[in-house]
């Protein structure tokens, strides 16, 4: 990716973190990645536009860690718990972009649905995940938004809410939150051999 471009998304993220998306000027995010602002132009041709691509590029660098070590060969649980560590993991390292969910969750109706859309592909060995655990009875027959809104999305808001200062998930009780979360989706939570 080109390196202005890699500069403008950060300090975007940054940015949009800090102070939402009507709270910073183009003028400030141009000074941030250090760059001219004429050059945030060259590469989006608007702050929807801009927004839309921070998003896409969280979710496939998020996709790309939290997949990367990913077995489907390991029981149903283990694989769950996999993921929900690394999200976990990623959200510590890279607390701007948790922060910046509140933001893409403000977008156009329109806009959120042809996100979802692109965002399940990115995400598809959790869908798996989901169906596999239909089929063989361990997980409530949901939606995969629901039960990624159970689960998942559990994990961005709880990380959210840490990097916030308004509740502690330290390292002794993280393995209990993550069996609550799957308690959540999960028809009979024994299954976490």
């Amino acid at each position: 990716m080109d390196d202005k471009r890699q500069a403008i998304l950060a300090a975007t993220g940054s940015l949009l973190a800090k102070h939402g998306f009507h709270g910073f000027s183009m003028k400030q995010l141009a000074s941030l990645a250090g760059v001219a602002t004429g050059t945030i132009y060259l590469y989006f041709k608007d702050r929807d536009e801009l927004i839309g691509q921070l998003r896409e590029h969280i979710l496939q660098d998020i996709a790309a860690q939290i997949f990367a070590g990913h077995d489907s060969s390991q029981p149903l649980y283990q694989q769950y718990r996999l993921i929900w560590l690394s999200l976990w993991a990623y959200f510590q390292r890279f607390p701007d972009r948790v922060l910046c969910k509140n933001q893409f969750d403000q977008l156009p109706p329109e806009v959120q649905l042809q996100q979802h859309i692109e965002a399940k592909q990115h995400f598809s060995p959790l869908v798996e995940i989901f169906n596999s655990g239909r089929e063989q009875g361990l997980l409530k027959p949901l939606s995969d938004e629901t039960l990624a809104c159970l689960s998942i999305e559990a994990c961005a808001l709880l990380a959210q809410k840490q990097i916030l200062g308004l509740l502690t998930v330290d390292d002794d009780n993280l393995e209990s939150v993550v069996a609550a979360s799957w308690d959540a989706i999960a028809i009979n939570s024994e299954f976490q051999s």
